[in-house]
């Protein structure tokens, strides 16, 4: 008999041992978090973009920060360099993976935290959504909710408005200014009117480079 439980246990470890090495084989080095792999950051090339050592160029999903010469870009570019440069990320991909500039299009993690939703509540970055990578859209608009309420980064001081109304887009997250020339592409059922530019921040918009509202 105790021969029979000794085997019985042999083999029950035998099974476990085989469902651990198929689960290694099967997902690798993913973590909790659903995350593939981990690569260190090289180089930071702006406040929503980095250059990883494997030479990938990796744009984050989901936020936009100043662009270069604009109030607010160095110290976006600062605040990324200081979360990500010379450190280790863990990497989560969104519906789309790459971007029309071969970009990788990736939310980023260190020490549990994601990177950009780190820059969105330091207030240097604005929401910006596709409609195929929303996957932490609500946790992000929340992030930039709280940068607005608490005067951080960007939102310091007051801004004047720059139209008496704007209009955004549900399919494309931007708002412009009511003469842009975007407007006309906008469809009629995706249009969205906000009183004040403030109130389409609040909602995940994010500026027109063009017309810059």
């Amino acid at each position: 008999m105790a021969f029979l439980r000794r085997s019985s246990s042999i083999s029950f470890a035998l099974i476990v041992l085989s469902c651990l090495i198929v689960l290694f084989l099967l997902y690798g080095k993913r973590d909790p978090l659903g995350n593939l792999e981990s690569v260190r950051v090289v180089r930071i090339l702006d406040g929503d973009t980095v250059e990883l050592a494997d030479g990938r160029v990796v744009r984050l999903i989901g936020i936009d920060t100043p662009e270069k010469g604009q109030p607010g870009a160095d110290s976006a570019t600062i605040c990324n360099t200081t979360l990500v440069l010379g450190r280790t990320v863990r990497l989560e991909y969104g519906h789309e993976r790459s971007d029309r500039y071969g970009r990788t299009l990736a939310y980023l993690y260190i020490d549990g935290r994601m990177v950009n939703r780190e820059i969105l509540n330091a207030g240097w970055a604005y929401c910006y959504f596709f409609q195929k990578n929303l996957k932490h859209g609500r946790e992000l608009v929340q992030a930039l909710d709280a940068a607005m309420d608490g005067h951080r980064g960007l939102w310091r001081e007051p801004r004047p408005e720059t139209a008496d109304h704007y209009i955004g887009s549900n399919a494309g997250f931007r708002f412009h200014r009511p003469n842009c020339p975007s407007v006309a592409d906008i469809r009629k059922d995706a249009i969205v009117v906000y009183t004040a530019r403030d109130s389409a921040f609040y909602h995940g918009f994010s500026p027109c480079r063009n017309c810059a509202p």
